[in-house]
């Protein structure tokens, strides 16, 4: 009977579970029970107590029952728990905002959708403002690397290094918490470096495409110029849920969504994509 590994992440565990599966060794070794951290899936007692590896995103004592020191408390004595890294990448969108009612805002986009003014003329001074003028980049860039490394500290995973020497020369994210396939795998040959098991090779890796391929997050082309980034471009085009956008493109059905008071911004990105629409 193999041994039971309970997975508990957020949407960055499915790809984690994948790739796990591609190692011959870890997947004749353990069965993997994924459960979803910020949906707060219930976990029963019963697989916790008898969980013979448990890997986790650190949750903080705010998650009550779910936060990670709790869960831990609850495994066996010979129970090896490993924390995974929950990766957050800012800099490619220091503007991203987590308010809630809306997907992928931006900050100060919703500024000037909440002033008096046309389509064109919030379309005008999103591109053309200088942005430096108004927010610090460097200020909120180094504040993110900076909680990325204090999470790293929690996990035998070195990834903060890697994303600062690679970050300019190719997207290593698709939004800010959906890293993209490099990552993801290192992540996981770290994982099985500690189970004292071999590393993926490139002939497993051919099983496992890069994830959440339906919506690359557009990069404002200032954005892209201060950090001096080899791609992201006023030209450089997106895929947006089954269409190809260039960043202003895309501003355009963020602004058409605002003012049709519409918050499904996914489900009008879809259905904009499916028309054909500008």
């Amino acid at each position: 009977m193999k041994k039971k590994c309970i997975l508990h992440a957020n949407c960055q565990g499915e790809p984690i579970q994948e790739l796990l599966l591609l190692s011959d060794e870890f997947s004749a070794e353990y069965q993997i029970h994924s459960f979803t951290n910020y949906t707060r899936e219930f976990i029963p007692d019963s697989l916790l107590t008898d969980c013979d590896l448990f890997l986790f995103q650190t949750l903080n004592e705010k998650w009550g029952e779910l936060a990670s020191a709790k869960l831990c408390g609850r495994l066996k004595k010979n129970t090896r728990s490993i924390a995974i890294p929950n990766m957050l990448f800012k800099h490619y969108w220091p503007l991203w905002s987590a308010a809630p009612g809306f997907d992928y805002r931006d900050t100060f986009l919703d500024s000037l959708l909440d002033r008096d003014l046309s389509e064109s003329q919030i379309m005008h001074l999103f591109i053309n403002t200088r942005l430096t003028n108004i927010y610090d980049f460097k200020e909120i860039m180094d504040r993110s690397e900076q909680l990325e490394r204090d999470k790293e500290s929690l996990t035998p995973v070195r990834y903060v290094d890697w994303i600062m020497e690679n970050y300019r020369k190719k997207p290593l994210f698709n939004t800010i918490n959906h890293p993209r396939r490099e990552l993801l795998i290192l992540t996981v040959n770290t994982l099985l470096e500690e189970l004292g098991m071999t590393r993926l090779n490139d002939k497993a890796l051919n099983g496992f495409s890069d994830p959440f391929t339906d919506f690359e997050q557009p990069i404002h082309p200032q954005v892209a110029e201060y950090l001096g980034l080899e791609f992201g471009g006023p030209e450089h085009r997106y895929h947006v849920y089954g269409a190809e956008l260039t960043f202003e493109e895309y501003a355009t059905r963020y602004i058409k969504c605002r003012k049709n008071n519409i918050e499904d911004f996914i489900t009008f990105l879809m259905a904009a994509a499916r028309m054909g629409q500008s």
